[in-house]
């Protein structure tokens, strides 16, 4: 049995006995504890109505995106996040390159200096 029905029939009780009761304080009392109940009744009622409107509210939305995701949640901070994942990823791709330990190959300068002292000679007969 759900609880406002629960509380639906204390409200009963309580009346019934505000009925029965042969003092005015006590049949006052019992009223307004009926009262009470019913009020509370009408508040759980409520509150179930609107627990199934939402829980069918979310399967609809459920059944038409897909799984909740950070990406379709909140697009603003989705963005922000990316953009410092890529910024970071750049930053480590450049200091990996700079950082990386450079050949002590020379023949490039030694290519490069004969080409500029040999610079305007005429070109030797084979």
């Amino acid at each position: 049995m759900s609880k406002a029905k629960e509380l639906a029939d204390r409200a009963r009780a309580f009346e019934k006995r505000a009925a029965e009761a042969i003092d005015l304080l006590s049949r006052e009392h019992y009223r307004e504890m009926a009262a009470h109940y019913r009020a509370l009744s009408i508040e759980h009622r409520e509150a179930e109505q609107l627990q199934k409107l939402s829980q069918a509210g979310f399967e609809q939305l459920a059944k038409r995106s897909s799984t909740p995701s950070f990406q379709n949640a909140d697009r603003p901070t989705f963005q922000r996040a990316m953009a410092v994942g890529i910024a970071l990823c750049v930053a480590f791709v450049a200091i990996s390159f700079s950082l990386r330990p450079q050949p002590a190959d020379d023949r490039v300068l030694v290519k490069a200096d004969r080409l500029t002292r040999t610079a305007g000679d005429p070109l030797k007969a084979r």
